[in-house]
């Protein structure tokens, strides 16, 4: 099932025409209390057709962490932009120490759909799920989307881990 939509799904992803979502998106989340309120944000660098992200990374106001693939885990580092390489998947991924992730006040997840009750489906290596099972954290888990790629359910498996909330350009879900 999730196969099947995963692959749907990154079909309907390569249909849209951005023309300002991503900006409308990041706006929604720049208007909300918990993102005015954190400090430290792990984010992802966009690639492909994802929400960008990139407007983040102007905000000086806050300290940006980015994460890394080891192997089979992941790790999360400071964001520097002069300190950077891009791993075999075309990820752009820092160069510096991984960090405490209980540090880390808000969490901005990548995904290809999402559903309003807060699961989202990734790439299906299972790397943000498992690395967030793995790592406590009272971090905020927010997942950016298309609003034509959040659906009524992504039939979500036990490993998955909930967002708390989903952000698209048309509606903030508390989840």
């Amino acid at each position: 099932m999730k196969k099947e939509l995963r692959k749907s799904a990154k079909e309907i992803r390569n249909s849209i025409v951005d023309n300002g979502l991503s900006k409308k998106i990041m706006e929604n989340l720049f208007s909300t209390d918990f993102y005015k309120k954190s400090k430290n944000i792990m984010c992802y660098f966009p690639i492909g057709k994802e929400v960008s992200t990139l407007e983040c990374f102007d905000d000086s106001s806050k300290k940006w962490f980015l994460p890394r693939i080891c192997g089979e885990e992941m790790v999360v580092c400071e964001y520097l932009k002069e300190n950077c390489s891009v791993n075999k998947y075309g990820i752009v991924e820092p160069l510096s120490p991984s960090v405490d992730l209980r540090s880390i006040d808000l969490i901005i997840l990548p995904s290809i759909c999402v559903d309003k009750n807060g699961f989202r489906i990734g790439y299906g290596k299972g790397f943000y799920d498992k690395f967030l099972a793995k790592n406590e954290t009272n971090a905020i888990k927010v997942a950016v989307q298309y609003s034509d790629l959040c659906f009524e359910n992504v039939f979500p498996e036990q490993y998955d881990i909930k967002c708390d909330y989903i952000i698209t350009e048309k509606a903030i879900y508390k989840c």
